[in-house]
């Protein structure tokens, strides 16, 4: 049986805020610009990619506390912006939609650049979000995605929070137990609708039990042929 490990990780300062290396210079003029409060950001969860098909641009994710935050619980909104090297602002949007880490956990919020180019001219880029319990005995994780394209001074999302991977699991902590593994691909479609590529997803699931025989943990992996919608 695979078990979940949390790992520890280490964040640099140089020239960097930690998160997936937002630029220091970026990340300050994005924060004045938006008029927002430091201390309302959760620092450890900004993110920033080059994009790879416009020149001069950054996509930036900055999640902003909602409400009052506790020891093992908090609520952020995230602000999604597209600058250029100096961080001045061209696309703005304050994603509407909640992000609670309590015992379900946000472990990291990642920037997606794939070729998601869902019409003519257009691509998009996906904004994942991966949460985890702690539990060793029944373990999950879930990764989610978004898909968002620029528009104007805003973005327009056009896939909300598609759930790319699921991990659930039952044990005794030493051997006997059961799990249930599911990832799902996007793929780009041949067909469309309204002028906008129909999305393919292609799911792979495997369940696996293990058990006690003789001393020795067995393992029983059954895959469910893959499926497409």
């Amino acid at each position: 049986m695979k078990y979940l490990f949390i790992g520890i990780l280490i964040f640099s300062f140089a020239g960097i805020l930690h998160g997936q290396e937002i630029n220091i210079t970026r990340f300050d003029h994005i924060v004045k610009s938006l008029k927002l409060d430091k201390t309302r950001i959760k620092e450890e969860f900004c993110t920033e990619k080059k994009m790879p098909n416009a020149e001069d641009s950054y996509i930036a994710v900055l999640p902003i506390l909602q409400g009052k935050e506790e020891e093992d619980f908090f609520v952020v909104r995230n602000y999604i912006v597209i600058t250029d090297e100096n961080g001045e602002i061209k696309n703005q949007y304050f994603d509407p939609v909640e992000i609670t880490s309590d015992a379900i956990m946000l472990r990291s919020i990642t920037i997606d650049t794939g070729l998601y180019n869902i019409s003519s001219g257009i691509r998009a880029f996906g904004v994942k979000v991966s949460v985890q319990n702690g539990s060793r005995p029944n373990p999950y994780s879930s990764e989610t995605i978004s898909l968002y394209y620029p528009s104007e001074n805003t973005l327009k999302k056009v896939l909300n929070e598609f759930e790319l991977s699921n991990y659930s699991g039952e044990w005794d902590t030493r051997c006997t137990g059961e799990s249930a593994d599911d990832h799902s691909v996007i793929m780009m479609d041949k067909t469309k609708t309204n002028n906008f590529t129909d999305l393919k997803i292609k799911t792979i699931s495997i369940d696996r039990k293990t058990k006690e025989v003789n001393g020795d943990c067995k393992e029983n992996e059954t895959s469910k042929p893959p499926t497409a919608s």
